[in-house]
């Protein structure tokens, strides 16, 4: 069985393709704002530093948004035959959801002031509480892996789809890491949750599902690709 690229007709095509690379690079560099926003939040302990971030990581975000609008209108134009515009409008409506959830989590984690507070005062008594603030830092660079594996996916689509398919596996093994961290945080959340005051616990909560739901929403482009390529087995 062989498994061939998505062939090129001409400039439209080529056009197309070179905007949604773009796009996924730009979706990257959301995600990688988000990691200096959970940096500056759970290891630097600034909040005013991470708000600055956030409002960076929103106009990253909205330059990703047009770059996805970008890419719809080529195909509108006439790029690629029709039997794959609409796989790859909706390969570009998933990548951009990687983005929408990074921005959501971010805002979830940035408007609970009195959360931030009440780390800072729980350190003060445990030191546990500090070791676990490194946590996230481990599940920010894990995230940044997996949507970066992703765009390699994204690269390669129009050149190799066996590399892509290679690499959206890739990301659902990265994806799977990130779960275990995710359900690590949970576990521990609710060991101190005598230590947090119970609507800190719920908000807390609420925001490592929606972290966790950054890798999870690349894993989502990744089944894509894979089932894209079907399309393409000869």
């Amino acid at each position: 069985m062989e498994v061939l690229a998505i062939s090129f007709i001409g400039g439209k095509e080529k056009n197309a393709m070179e905007i949604i690379k773009k796009n996924a690079k730009e979706i990257v560099n959301v995600v990688k704002k988000f990691e200096e926003v959970v940096n500056a939040y759970f290891s630097e302990k600034d909040l005013k530093k991470a708000e600055a971030l956030g409002r960076e990581l929103s106009t990253i975000e909205t330059k990703a948004d047009h770059g996805r609008r970008d890419f719809i209108n080529a195909l509108y134009g006439g790029a690629f035959l029709p039997a794959f515009r609409g796989d790859l409008a909706w390969l570009a409506e998933r990548l951009d959801r990687v983005a929408d959830t990074a921005e959501g989590a971010m805002r979830v984690l940035l408007l609970r002031e009195r959360m931030f507070k009440a780390l800072a005062r729980i350190e003060k008594k445990s030191k546990n509480i500090r070791e676990w603030r490194k946590k996230f830092l481990d599940m920010a660079k894990l995230t940044v892996q997996t949507v970066e594996t992703l765009q390699d996916a994204v690269d390669a689509i129009g050149t190799n789809i066996d590399v892509a398919i290679r690499k959206a596996k890739e990301v659902d093994n990265f994806e799977h890491q990130v779960d275990i961290l995710e359900g690590g945080l949970l576990h521990e959340l609710y060991d101190k949750e005598d230590l947090f005051h119970p609507l800190c616990v719920v908000q807390m909560a609420e925001f490592i599902r929606r972290f966790g739901n950054i890798s999870d929403r690349a894993e989502d482009m990744s089944d894509s690709i894979q089932i894209m390529a079907l399309t393409l087995t000869v």
